[in-house]
C-alpha cells in the first residue's frame, strides 16, 4: 500500500447484521480495539443503499456505517462489500417485470436473473455512482478497494442447488444469444445436438422429476457420472454458458472499479469455488476468463464448510496456487463460529448453531491453522464476524496474528510444493451427477491430500498445460474426464520433460466431443484399460496392501485395467484391477479406477514418488520452505520428520524432543505447532 509492503490481514464485521444483534456495537468497539492492538488496520464491511420515501438512496444512512469503522480506527483503510443493482429487499423488486425474474421448474421464482437486462447497464450505472460517491474528498484516502457480487452476493447461479436452471424469459434469450455466438450456423447447432434445433427455438434445458435440491444418489442406485456429449450437449452448453456469463460480469465490474478509480482501487470478487460447488452449471467454472482479466486484482471465498474444526483439514474452496500464479490475491474468509461468540446474544435468525471450537486453545488452534495456509499459499485472510456475534473478540487470537503478520511480508519467492493436486474446470462443465462425482473427485480428494503429511499445491489444468506450475515429485490429476487434443498433448509433453509420478483418478480423457470412450482413458493413462461395470472400492496390492480407498457405489462408467506390464496396485471386489503403475523412464505413470482415494494411499504414492513426508499421522502440514506449520489430527506426541540439512526451531516456545532428523512435540488435537526452518551455513 502506497509503496510499503503490508500484510494482507484483514477484519471483516458484519454491519447488516447489527440491528438483530443487543449486543453488536459493543462486539464491534472490542474487536476493532483488538485488531488496532494487533497492527490490523484493513477492514471490510458489507453496504447497502436503502432507499428514501422519493426513492433516491439513502447515502446519509450508509455512510454512518461506513463512519462506524473510521471513527474507531484512525489509520483504517476500508473495502466496500456493494451489492449492484437494486437494493436487496423484497419490496424494491415488486416492480420488476416477470419476465426479468428467475424462474424454476416448480414455478417458483427469484428476484432478478442474471440474464436480464436490468442485472446488466443499470447495475454498472448504480454501481458507478456508489464508487464515485466513496471516491469523493470524504472517504477517497480510506478506502483500499470495492468488492462486488450478485444477484447472488457470491456470484453462484441464484437457488441453483435448491431449483436448478433459470428457465426465465431473460436468460432463455440470453442463452440462446450465446448458442449463436458459439455455433456458425442453426445447422451446426442441430449438429451438435444430434437433434432438430435453432438459435430461435433452443431452450435451457429442463430437469428431469427429482434432481433437485441437489443429493448423492450412490447409496441408493448407480451413479451416471457423465452428460451424452451429443444427446445432452444442451446441459453442457447451457453449464458453460452459465460460467461465462458469471465471468462477463466480474470482468465487466472490474474494469468499472478501475475507470471510477483511476486504476488506484483494488477490485474484489467472490469465485472460484471450484473444489466446493456442486453440479455443472454453478457458474464458477471460468476462473482461467476471470484470472485472464488484467483488472481483477483479489479472489476470495470462504474456506471449506466441511472438515474445518479442530484437527481438520481446514482447505481451500479454489484452486488457490493458480491464483497466485496469475499474479492475483487470494482471500479466504475465515468465518470460524469461535468459543468466544456468547449464545444468549445469538439473534433467532442465527438458528441453533453451536460454538464451533469449544474454548481459546481450540480457537488458537484452528486461526493458526488457517493463518499457516494462507502464509504458505502467499494468499491472505479476513477474520470475519459473521452474525456480529463477537466471534473474534479473543485477545490471545490477535497476539497469535500479530506475531505471524510479519512473515507475510518477508520475500522468499513463490511456493513450491513437492505435490500438486490438479483440477480441470473444463472437465466439470461434462459431469451429469449433480453431487458424487464432484464429492468424491473434488473435495473429498483435496481434504484427504492435506492430510498426506507433504506440501500440496492446487492448480487449474490450463496451467500445468501452459507450464505456469512448479515441477512436482507427485502430480495428481482429480477430475481429467475431458482432456483431449491440444492439452492433452500439452500435458503429455509436460509428463515426459518432468519425469515424476502422474496420478490418475477415475475416468481421464474418457469424455469426448462424440461420446464416452474407453480409448481416450487409454491415451491419457498409457495403460490398457477396459469399461468393466460394477461396484467401486478397493483393496491394495503391492505397494498398497493392507488399504481400501474409495466409495462403495456402482458407478458407470467403471475403469478396469488390462495391461500385462503394469504393477497391480488394487482390485475392485469383483477381482479386477482398479488401480495399477507403469513405468516409462523417470515418469511413473498410475491410474486409480475409483472416484476417491485415501490419504494414507496418497501417502504411500507420494513416498514411492519421493515426496518429503514431514508427519504420517495425518495432521495437516504447511510449509513454503521457510517456516513450518503442523496443526495436530490427535491428542499425543506428534512427529515431525526434517530433509537433510534442516533443523527447526519452535516458534512459540515449544518444548522439542530431538532424535536424529526428527522432533517431537507433545500436543493436542487442534493445537497448531509453528517452527522456523534453519539451513546450516554449508547447505545454503
Amino acid at each position: 500500500m502506497n509503496g510499503k509492503p503490508t500484510a494482507p490481514l484483514i477484519f471483516f464485521f458484519n454491519l447488516q447484521a447489527m440491528p438483530a444483534v443487543k449486543q453488536s456495537e459493543r462486539y464491534l468497539r472490542e474487536q476493532v480495539a483488538l485488531a488496532k492492538a494487533a497492527g490490523v488496520h484493513l477492514y471490510s464491511i458489507p453496504l447497502t443503499w436503502p432507499r428514501k420515501a422519493d426513492g433516491e438512496p439513502d447515502t446519509e444512512w450508509a455512510d454512518r456505517q461506513v463512519d462506524l469503522i473510521l471513527d474507531l480506527d484512525p489509520e483504517a483503510k476500508v473495502i466496500l462489500r456493494l451489492f449492484p443493482g437494486m437494493p436487496w429487499t423484497w419490496h424494491e423488486w415488486r416492480d420488476v417485470p416477470e419476465g426479468d425474474q428467475a424462474l424454476f421448474a416448480d414455478g417458483s421464482r427469484a428476484p432478478l436473473s442474471a440474464g436480464s437486462p436490468r442485472f446488466w447497464e443499470p447495475t454498472d450505472r448504480a454501481m458507478a455512482r456508489m464508487i464515485r460517491h466513496y471516491e469523493g474528498a470524504r472517504y477517497g484516502d480510506r478506502i483500499l478497494g470495492y468488492h462486488l457480487g450478485g444477484p447472488d452476493s457470491e456470484n453462484f447461479a441464484v437457488q441453483y442447488r435448491e431449483k436448478g436452471p433459470d428457465l426465465s424469459p431473460a436468460n432463455q434469450a440470453r442463452f440462446r444469444r450465446w448458442l449463436a455466438a458459439k455455433y456458425p450456423s442453426d445447422g451446426a447447432l442441430a449438429e451438435a445436438w444430434g437433434r432438430p434445433a435453432t438459435f430461435a427455438s433452443a431452450e435451457v434445458p429442463r430437469p428431469e422429476p427429482g434432481r433437485f435440491p441437489m443429493h448423492s444418489v450412490g447409496w441408493k442406485g448407480p451413479v451416471e457420472a457423465f452428460y451424452d456429449p451429443v444427446r445432452q450437449r444442451d446441459w453442457i452448453d447451457y453449464s458453460d454458458y452459465g460460467a461465462d456469463l458469471v465471468a462477463r460480469r466480474i470482468r465487466d465490474w472490474a474494469r468499472v472499479i478501475k475507470r471510477e478509480t483511476g486504476g488506484r482501487k483494488l477490485s474484489v470478487f467472490f469465485y472460484g469455488y471450484t473444489f466446493e460447488l456442486p453440479g455443472s452449471f454453478s457458474g464458477h467454472d471460468a476462473l482461467q476468463k476471470v484470472l485472464a482479466c488484467p483488472d481483477v486484482d483479489v479472489l476470495v471465498s470462504p474456506y471449506a464448510y466441511g472438515d474445518r474444526g479442530a484437527g481438520g483439514a481446514g482447505a481451500f474452496m479454489a484452486p488457490v496456487d493458480s491464483v497466485a500464479a496469475h499474479g492475483k490475491l487470494w482471500l479466504n474468509e475465515d468465518d470460524t463460529r469461535t468459543h468466544a461468540m456468547r449464545r444468549e446474544d445469538l439473534p433467532s435468525w442465527w438458528g441453533t448453531q453451536d460454538a464451533f471450537t469449544r474454548d481459546g486453545r481450540e480457537t488458537v488452534g484452528v486461526l493458526g491453522r488457517n493463518v499457516a495456509s494462507v502464509l504458505a499459499h502467499r494468499a491472505g485472510t479476513w477474520w470475519m464476524d459473521l452474525g456480529a456475534l463477537g466471534a473474534f473478540n479473543h485477545a490471545e487470537s490477535w497476539r497469535m496474528l500479530q506475531a505471524r503478520a510479519p512473515l507475510f511480508t518477508a520475500t522468499r519467492g513463490r511456493y513450491r510444493p513437492d505435490c500438486a493436486l490438479i483440477l480441470d474446470e473444463r472437465s466439470r462443465l461434462l459431469v451429469r451427477d449433480d453431487w458424487d462425482v464432484n464429492y468424491w473427485t473434488l473435495l473429498h480428494l483435496r481434504d484427504e491430500m492435506a492430510r498426506v503429511g507433504a506440501s500440496v499445491g492446487l492448480y487449474t489444468m490450463d496451467d500445468y498445460a501452459a507450464g505456469r506450475t512448479p515441477r512436482c515429485k507427485m502430480t495428481l490429476f482429480a477430475n481429467a474426464f475431458g482432456l483431449e487434443g491440444a492439452r492433452a498433448a500439452a500435458v503429455r509433453r509436460r509428463l515426459q520433460r518432468d519425469g515424476g509420478m502422474a496420478v490418475w483418478l477415475f475416468a481421464p480423457g474418457a469424455v469426448r466431443q462424440g461420446g464416452f470412450t474407453v480409448r481416450g482413458a487409454c491415451e491419457v493413462t498409457g495403460m490398457d484399460v477396459v469399461d468393466a461395470p460394477g461396484r467401486m472400492r478397493s483393496r491394495g496390492e503391492g505397494g498398497l496392501v493392507g488399504l481400501t480407498w474409495g466409495p462403495d457405489y456402482e458407478v458407470r462408467p467403471r475403469l478396469a485395467v488390462t495391461d500385462a506390464a503394469t504393477d497391480t496396485l488394487g482390485r475392485y471386489a469383483d477381482g479386477r484391477v482398479s488401480c495399477a503403475m507403469r513405468r516409462d523412464g523417470s515418469l511413473h505413470m498410475v491410474f486409480i479406477g475409483d472416484m476417491g482415494a485415501s490419504s494414507e494411499m496418497l501417502r504411500r504414492l507420494a513416498g514411492m514418488a519421493g515426496a518429503h513426508l514431514w508427519t504420517r499421522d495425518g495432521s495437516v502440514v504447511q510449509t513454503d520452505g521457510a517456516v513450518l506449520a503442523v496443526h495436530a489430527a490427535r491428542d499425543g506426541d506428534l512427529t515431525v520428520t526434517l530433509p537433510p540439512g534442516l533443523s527447526a526451531e519452535p516458534l512459540d516456545g515449544i518444548a522439542l524432543r530431538a532424535a536424529g532428523p526428527r522432533v517431537t512435540a507433545a500436543l493436542r488435537q487442534g493445537d497448531t505447532l509453528w517452527l522456523r526452518l534453519v539451513r546450516p551455513q554449508r547447505y545454503r
